[in-house]
């Protein structure tokens, strides 16, 4: 847009200089003859000494003696280049001011700097007009941004954007909308935390005067242990919440690894089984010999398959029954899938969407728990473009966690 005006304005400036005539031909001479005719002279001279003809503006006396050459004469008053040259018996002398030169160069001067310095001036002129013109819309983005209200989270409008803006809007209301999500994210914190931490609170507040004010000392003894288990639970809710607070902050200064997913896994399911042990609850691990590694924030990764892995281990209702984590490579090596299977209570069709939203538990659940566990593994799936869903929900066979993983190398 800039540049069509820019090329409408200089040609409009051309037109403008021809027509005041500071663009002119030199060479064209005025309704009174050329201005320098008086200026110069020719003198014809027989060879015995007499005047034959001469120019109008040329002296009666001699311009320069006969002989061939160049002189410089004074002749009626004036200084004179004299030129002279004999052909036959005549002498042929021309003639020219002395200060002809000077003053023909001071007028080419004169003439051409000009059009230059009127054309400098105007292009001064529209060259603010068009930075005037062409900022127009960065002025008006400041000012829009300024006079924003702080809460105002909206994206800017497109509309009458010049494209060389287009970038720098686009880039704004990209960071207004991480700005937005980061506020609904602190906000969602901390209603969850004035609701879920309400009820424990309030409960363990009662659990303490109950042992204050104990009759006796098994009186006392079952209130400290329910306040000792109050304490636990609200505890390790306030760890998840603030894991899943905490997700899109730390996702963005953990550097990117390669994690093989078979010692991650190992790792995990070995910590699982020592916190299982001598409850008759088992873990079946089924990996690749080899190493499969993907690229990942190691803790980003650790969280996901945390949470997966104690999802599926505390909603089995067999309290002897078996978790089956399984880790197969697909589509030729280069997509790592990973199951968790167990024997879950049945969930209702209606209820599968809602496991991934924080704080819900499925109706009649007899699991303890506070819902954060799958939403904090759905929404490192969601930072990370990964691939996590319920791929089964029976009545006779339980659940079955499927969550997939670009593969970056395997090693034999």
């Amino acid at each position: 847009m800039r540049k069509r005006i820019l090329i409408a304005l200089l040609m409009a400036l051309v037109v403008i200089m021809t027509t005041a005539g500071f663009i002119t031909n030199p060479d064209e001479p005025s309704a009174l003859g050329h201005p320098y005719e008086t200026k110069l002279a020719f003198q014809v001279w027989s060879e015995q000494g007499k005047l034959l003809v001469r120019s109008e503006f040329a002296p009666d006396e001699r311009l320069g003696p006969l002989k061939e050459g160049f002189w410089e004469r004074n002749s009626g008053g004036t200084t004179w280049h004299v030129f002279t040259l004999k052909s036959g018996g005549i002498w042929i002398e021309v003639a020219e001011e002395t200060g002809l030169r000077s003053e023909i160069a001071s007028d080419v001067g004169t003439t051409l700097i000009s059009p230059l310095l009127v054309g400098f001036a105007a292009l001064m002129l529209l060259v603010n007009l068009i930075v005037i013109v062409g900022f127009r819309p960065l002025a008006k983005l400041a000012d829009s941004i300024e006079h924003r209200d702080p809460k105002d989270n909206s994206p800017l409008d497109l509309r009458d954007t010049p494209e060389e803006l287009l970038p720098v809007v686009q880039s704004l209301n990209s960071l207004l909308e991480r700005m937005a999500n980061t506020l609904a994210r602190e906000q969602r914190f901390t209603d969850s935390a004035a609701h879920e931490l309400r009820t424990p609170l309030a409960a363990m507040s009662v659990h303490a005067e109950n042992a204050a004010n104990a009759k006796d000392e098994d009186e006392r003894a079952i209130s400290l242990a329910y306040l000792m288990t109050g304490m636990n639970r609200t505890k390790h809710l306030v760890e998840q919440m603030l894991v899943y607070s905490r997700i899109g902050v730390d996702s963005q200064s953990e550097p990117e690894v390669a994690v093989d997913l078979v010692e991650e896994l190992q790792y995990l399911v070995n910590s699982q089984r020592t916190v299982l042990e001598g409850s008759g609850f088992r873990i079946e691990l089924d990996v690749p010999a080899r190493p499969v590694q993907v690229i990942s924030q190691r803790g980003l990764l650790e969280i996901l398959l945390r949470n997966l892995l104690d999802n599926a281990c505390k909603h089995s209702r067999d309290p002897n029954g078996v978790v089956a984590v399984q880790l197969q490579l697909v589509n030729e090596g280069k997509l790592a899938v990973i199951h968790f299977r167990n024997m879950a209570d049945p969930i209702a069709a209606d209820e599968v969407p809602r496991l991934f939203e924080p704080y819900y538990r499925p109706v009649n659940t007899r699991a303890k728990g506070h819902g954060l566990g799958l939403a904090i593994a759905k929404e490192v799936v969601a930072l990370n473009g990964w691939h996590l869903e319920l791929t089964r929900n029976s009545t006779t066979e339980g659940i079955e966690f499927t969550c997939e993983i670009p593969v970056a190398s395997v090693h034999n």
